[in-house]
């Protein structure tokens, strides 16, 4: 939720589409949830998930192409502070399903009271999340865990982050630090942003934009390295650039 959100943006993910008809019809007689958008597949919702950022998911697990479990955990390589429920016919994946911490798992067929709950305890969840996450957004140095050390980066020397499975490198005018930590959180989103689902880009830092194949390359002033958008995220992206010129 952003700072003074009314509602929760809520994507859905589910192969059958009475599924999807009932759970918005659920969610529509909740206050303070807005369903942005569903899918009906796993690759789909990664996709929704880049351009959309969606606050909460609600994912079935069995998915053509690719099962509910995958298509959440490349999403929170993408958005690491994604929330998500499990809404699935079978009981067996529940324990990988708190592995990756969902928040809950509803086995259908769909009772609105038992789907209630789980979206009150998304709520709550999201609210102490962006609390939190509020104050993190004030730090100005960065914590980095780097060859046995911690270096406590000034967050405005940051160019850009490349993501690489459960490590991310963090590119500086300097220097490069590779780190697993969650650092997306001490980001401030206007001037950070998820260009790709391996690059994260400090906005103010960019040169210039060429269009590459199927991506975009971007640069950055007095600074060899590029990073990637995709054409997914493009037009976010410029926008964005546009905001922070004329603010």
């Amino acid at each position: 939720m952003l700072e003074g959100a009314t509602f929760v943006k809520v994507l859905i993910a589910d192969d059958n589409i009475d599924s999807i008809e009932i759970l918005e019809y659920f969610i529509s007689q909740v206050p303070g949830f807005d369903v942005i958008g569903s899918c009906r597949d796993g690759e789909e919702l990664i996709q929704q998930v880049m351009v959309q950022s969606p606050e909460l998911i609600l994912v079935d697990i069995n998915m053509l192409s690719m099962s509910g479990l995958e298509a959440v955990k490349e999403c929170l390589k993408i958005k690491p502070d994604l929330r998500f429920i499990f809404i699935t016919g079978y009981d067996q994946f529940a324990v990988e399903a708190f592995e990756l911490s969902a928040l809950d798992y509803i086995i259908k067929p769909i009772e609105n009271q038992r789907l209630y709950v789980a979206l009150e305890r998304a709520k709550k969840t999201l609210a102490k999340q962006e609390k939190d996450n509020s104050t993190k957004s004030r730090a100005k140095r960065l914590p980095v865990k780097f060859n046995g050390s911690t270096y406590y980066i000034p967050i405005n020397e940051i160019v850009f982050i490349e993501k690489s499975g459960k490590k991310c490198l963090i590119f500086t005018q300097l220097r490069t630090y590779e780190n697993i930590s969650d650092i997306y959180m001490y980001l401030d989103p206007n001037v950070f942003s998820q260009t790709h689902r391996s690059y994260i880009v400090n906005l103010e830092k960019v040169s210039h934009i060429t269009p590459r194949n199927e991506t975009y390359l971007v640069y950055f002033l007095n600074f060899d390295e590029y990073a990637h958008i995709s054409k997914l995220k493009i037009q976010e992206v410029q926008k964005q650039l546009h905001d922070l010129m004329v603010n």
